[in-house]
């Protein structure tokens, strides 16, 4: 059992044992967390006694304070709460320290307020091909990282047959998807009609297409009035009569 307590608790109370790891020296991007966990532990106690109350064992305890490498998650969980800490209050820090690993076992924050970088981007927000190829990359990230072959196996599965080269395309900002073509990608994803996502997606692509039919014909308008001008600032050239 977990048991919150202060540095008031062992004020004044001198034990022999373990000491504390002078990390005051250390220097790297681990250090400073380092320091402010070791700063949490009591002054002339052990790891040992620490390990007693708090029903952490050492080895974690230990850890937790090292300045070389970055704690799990579920170490700075026991050793925060040990102490009465809002483990929330020191996620954005660890973040920062964490491997792409450890933050992906960690899961999202807790808090409201921290899950913005861990939301993935959503339909309503694609504006062009670029930001749709994101979109859908992180869809699949959430879908668990399906292979493109997997992605298009289960589509022709659930009668959306999609290449593996358009998956690549699309997802790669290459080319605007074809209704047929999302439809397939978000199958291979398996997300349905029955998904109010889905719909989205579709409203999204039908967006795209209509912005890049408005680019089109702005870029042959446009073509169209450089070469009238063109055309129109060329000399007339007249002919040169000889005179015997």
């Amino acid at each position: 059992m977990l048991l919150p307590f202060g540095r008031s608790r062992f004020k004044g109370r001198t034990t022999m044992g373990r000491p504390r790891r002078d990390i005051s020296a250390d220097t790297g991007k681990h250090a400073r967390l380092a320091r402010q966990l070791s700063e949490l532990r009591p002054r002339n106690t052990t790891l040992a006694d620490l390990a007693k109350l708090t029903g952490i064992s050492a080895s974690t305890l230990s850890r937790a304070t090292k300045a070389t490498e970055c704690p799990s998650w579920k170490t700075m969980l026991e050793y925060l709460t040990a102490f009465g800490e809002d483990p929330d209050d020191w996620r954005p820090q660890w973040d920062m320290c964490a491997t792409e690993r450890q933050r992906s076992q960690a899961g999202v924050p807790a808090d409201p307020a921290q899950r913005a970088p861990y939301q993935r981007m959503m339909p309503t927000s694609v504006l062009d091909k670029h930001t749709c190829a994101v979109g859908l990359r992180e869809l699949r990230i959430w879908r668990g990282s399906p292979t493109y072959a997997a992605m298009s196996h289960h589509a022709s599965k659930q009668d959306q047959p999609v290449a593996k080269t358009t998956i690549s395309d699309v997802l790669n900002a290459k080319i605007v998807p074809s209704v047929n073509a999302l439809k397939g990608i978000l199958a291979g994803l398996g997300m349905g009609p029955d998904d109010p996502e889905y719909d989205q997606w579709l409203q999204a692509r039908r967006v795209l297409e209509a912005t890049e039919m408005r680019q089109k014909i702005a870029t042959k308008a446009l073509q169209h009035a450089t070469n009238r001008r063109v055309h129109r600032a060329r000399p007339m050239l007249s002919p040169v009569r000889r005179e015997d």
